[in-house]
């Protein structure tokens, strides 16, 4: 006969049952949705199931927050339905809903992936688009594509990769090990500089950004240097001849530069003064060397060849002036010196013509006809232009023309100036 007391402890015992029962089955069997609903629906578009199922977990952030309601098919693929708890509510409407797997041997959920902090937020009736889901890899597939795999390599070929691999890394146990060893060390420290990784791989898209925009320019580089390594191919005997000749030349220049160092000394010291005596006279230098060749080949036109005996005959003349007579004043200063007198003696630095120009046949800077007037034009050979570097032989240039120098030789007659200045200029 069952007493009292235990009869109070099977009551006891019966109920906790039932609460843990009736826990277990709220919590985890969803159960307590059999008598009333405490969640709110949202529609999920999937292009496949992926594997989902109905009663599976909807995961948010890690945590469980709802389950997988009807599975309905659409035209488009799979509608899952999300059925979610009322106590979360600030889910973003711009969430990604993903068929995952809880392990590697399946048990699918959802997992609801927010894209953002910001509202507004999934509320009752609300969807999530096509774009807005994925599926996993089919594992069918994935196994499908793994046989492929395996079975396209080589036997033989991972025979021999096998075996090398088996030598190169023989003896290194100690060396790996190390390596192991100190790669925690290696993690933490490329953890520590993890900004400046991030900083480094942002620059490093401003860099190939360049690259891309330089592809051109990389290409013809590519080329000449291709060019150039050809050329270097070529000329390998040459190279190889200056290479072995080359410790003898240095020697020898080096001999040179000690023995010559004062000498270079003051040549490079008076090359400094002919430089600024240079640059000085530039224009008149680049001058000479545009026109001089042309004057140098139009100079054999001078030159005629005689027709009788078919040389080359040149023809000068000589004109003297008997009156007015020639300059001697200011010439007789100091002794005068024999024909036959070779000794070295000081010049005379005074010696000019004093004579005035009516007298003489003056001679002398001072009597050089100066610029200005109007008088007779300068022979031209041409004309250089410095932007389109060509040179013009025969143009017309400005006239050069001369003063009244020549007509200090009248002394007071020199109004007849006057008269022969136009007959002398040609006009």
């Amino acid at each position: 006969m069952i007493t009292r007391r235990t009869k109070v402890q099977l009551m006891i015992f019966a109920l906790i049952t039932m609460v843990g029962v009736a826990y277990v089955g709220a919590r985890y069997a969803r159960l307590d949705r059999l008598f009333f609903d405490d969640s709110y629906r949202v529609a999920a578009h999937f292009a496949e199931s992926g594997g989902i199922f109905e009663g599976a977990q909807v995961s948010y952030r890690g945590v469980t927050i709802g389950q997988v309601g009807e599975l309905e098919l659409t035209d488009e693929g799979v509608d899952v339905m999300l059925d979610i708890d009322n106590d979360v509510e600030q889910i973003p409407a711009d969430t990604k809903a993903v068929v995952a797997n809880r392990s590697a041997v399946g048990e699918q959920y959802v997992d609801l992936q927010p894209q953002t902090k910001q509202g507004p937020y999934l509320g009752d009736g609300d969807d999530i688009a096509l774009a807005m889901t994925e599926t996993p890899i089919p594992t069918t597939k994935l196994l499908v594509d793994l046989d492929t795999t395996v079975n396209s390599v080589n036997k033989e070929s991972l025979t021999t990769v096998v075996s090398e691999m088996g030598k190169a890394f023989n003896g290194t146990g100690r060396d790996l090990g190390q390596i192991i060893d100190t790669s925690n060390s290696f993690i933490r420290t490329a953890n520590d500089n993890f900004d400046m990784t991030t900083a480094l791989l942002e620059d490093g898209n401003t860099v190939l950004t360049t690259q891309l925009d330089k592809a051109s320019a990389i290409r013809s580089f590519a080329k000449d240097l291709s060019s150039f390594s050809d050329t270097l191919v070529r000329s390998d005997k040459d190279l190889r001849s200056v290479i072995e000749n080359g410790s003898a030349t240095a020697n020898q220049l080096r001999t040179f530069l000690e023995e010559n160092q004062v000498d270079l000394g003051e040549l490079i010291n008076n090359l400094v003064t002919t430089g600024e005596v240079t640059g000085r006279h530039i224009d008149g230098t680049e001058m000479i060397l545009v026109v001089y060749p042309y004057v140098v080949a139009g100079g054999y036109t001078v030159v005629d060849k005689d027709a009788g005996s078919g040389l080359y005959d040149a023809h000068f003349g000589l004109i003297l002036t008997q009156d007015p007579h020639v300059c001697t004043g200011g010439y007789d200063q100091g002794e005068r010196r024999p024909p036959q007198d070779g000794s070295n003696k000081p010049m005379n630095e005074n010696a000019r013509c004093t004579e005035p120009a009516s007298t003489s046949n003056a001679r002398g800077g001072q009597h050089a006809p100066g610029r200005a007037g109007a008088a007779y034009r300068a022979p031209v050979v041409g004309t250089y232009d410095r932007e389109s570097k060509t040179v013009d032989l025969g143009a017309d240039v400005p006239s050069v023309t001369y003063s009244g120098g020549a007509a200090l030789t009248f002394g007071e007659e020199s109004w007849k100036w006057l008269l022969l200045g136009p007959l002398s200029s040609g006009k």
